[in-house]
């Protein structure tokens, strides 16, 4: 029985790595789209062409993408070496460098350390021309620092990227190496290309969201990760709302339908077996008049609250999830052969916020409504899940 899983709810099931690499002064990507499945991980497609600021109109934007900058705007160290102190490393291999001008990311080993590095400007110029093609960038690295996560998947004591060859052994790690012809490599029953190993390895890294790896780069992929998440969830929020409204508006009118027939059936029976016809039109008229003033509160009740429940859903920010919303809830449950009494004046409201500030604005902006006399929050904490779960009570004027 599949269960349900929040990160292959927001991020999906399919994957794009995009590798920027620099070959004979030219700019190409290689490309990989990886589809998860029943088996396991599955390559559904891949390509290798020229990069001219715009990603081809094959590859689905909507998906999250995973960008590994290996192109000659990065520059890539190896230091003996392998301090936990990432300024440490930093000093030894760039002493002289502005880091608020430069991302960084430490791939450390047994005994060295390989330090990549890139321009802030480079980096928010490349993610700026994916922004303008409408696709969302989930994660990024530099230089080859992403293989570190699938190096201990394979065998093979030297990998090959699509300029470059890098030794498990040896005083030298990275070296400048092209390969004419396209090299298989097998990573965890896997068939993987070279060309594609680095964007298979941001792939990896997308879908586990952990890396050995440190520096500014790595905060920053979380950073974009989360914006990410957050966007989908919105968007996949909004469309589950809509449904479940839709259905409950169904729901309704079939069960309104239903009684409202059999309500048809019962008037007309006792019409039948009245012996009076006056005083059958008595009792119709006295239903005429009932009826007319039923309509009229419910005219004027449904409106009111639509009015305010549509206010209040207007504010609610995209860091919200409202889950339950009761017009004049129930003081205590209904019992038989008790009356039924509600709590009058009173909305009930619950859900779920991943922004503890902005559930703060919110109900000081529900407070300002002209309809609310006081706003109290009756709950406010984390669930069994670690979401963080609220109620409050709207008191109307």
């Amino acid at each position: 029985m599949a269960t349900f899983s929040l990160p292959t709810f927001l991020l999906g099931k399919q994957y794009i790595g995009v590798e920027h690499f620099t070959l004979n002064n030219e700019d190409k990507v290689a490309l990989l789209l990886v589809e998860k499945k029943k088996e396991g991980l599955v390559i559904s497609k891949k390509d290798r062409v020229s990069y001219n600021g715009k990603i081809a109109e094959k590859w689905d934007t909507k998906l999250p993408f995973f960008l590994v900058v290996n192109s000659n705007q990065v520059i890539q160290k190896e230091v003996i070496g392998i301090e936990p102190s990432d300024e440490k490393l930093l000093h030894k291999s760039f002493p002289n460098i502005n880091w608020d001008e430069f991302y960084y990311e430490i791939w450390r080993l047994k005994t060295k350390s390989v330090i990549a590095i890139a321009r802030k400007s480079y980096i928010a110029a490349l993610l700026e021309e994916y922004e303008n093609q409408k696709i969302t960038v989930a994660g990024i690295s530099l230089g080859v620092c992403s293989i570190a996560d699938i190096i201990n998947y394979t065998e093979e004591k030297e990998l090959f990227t699509n300029h470059q060859s890098i030794s498990k052994e040896g005083n030298q790690i990275i070296s400048s190496n092209t390969l004419e012809s396209a090299i298989t490599y097998t990573i965890n029953d896997l068939q993987i290309e070279n060309r594609q190993l680095l964007s298979f390895s941001g792939i990896l890294r997308l879908i586990l969201n952990t890396t050995l790896n440190t520096g500014s780069i790595v905060w920053y992929s979380d950073e974009l990760y989360n914006n990410y998440n957050q966007k989908t969830f919105f968007n996949k929020g909004i469309k589950i709302m809509i449904g479940i409204v839709l259905g409950i508006l169904l729901f309704n009118f079939m069960f309104f339908t239903h009684y409202y027939k059999l309500a048809q059936e019962t008037s007309e029976t006792l019409l039948v077996n009245k012996s009076s016809i006056e005083d059958v039109s008595k009792i119709k008229q006295r239903i005429i008049v009932k009826e007319a003033k039923v309509k009229d509160i419910e005219g004027r009740m449904t409106s009111q609250s639509s009015l305010i429940i549509n206010e209040i859903a207007n504010k609610v920010p995209s860091s919200i999830l409202l889950t339950e919303l009761t017009f004049n809830p129930l003081e205590k449950k209904i019992k038989i052969e008790e009356p039924i009494l509600t709590k009058d004046k009173i909305i009930a409201i619950s859900g779920t916020t991943i922004a503890n500030g902005a559930f703060t604005n919110w109900v000081e902006e529900i407070e300002k409504l002209n309809f609310v006399d006081k706003v109290l929050i009756t709950h406010f904490g984390k669930n069994e899940e670690n979401e963080t779960t609220f109620s409050i009570n709207l008191t109307l004027k």
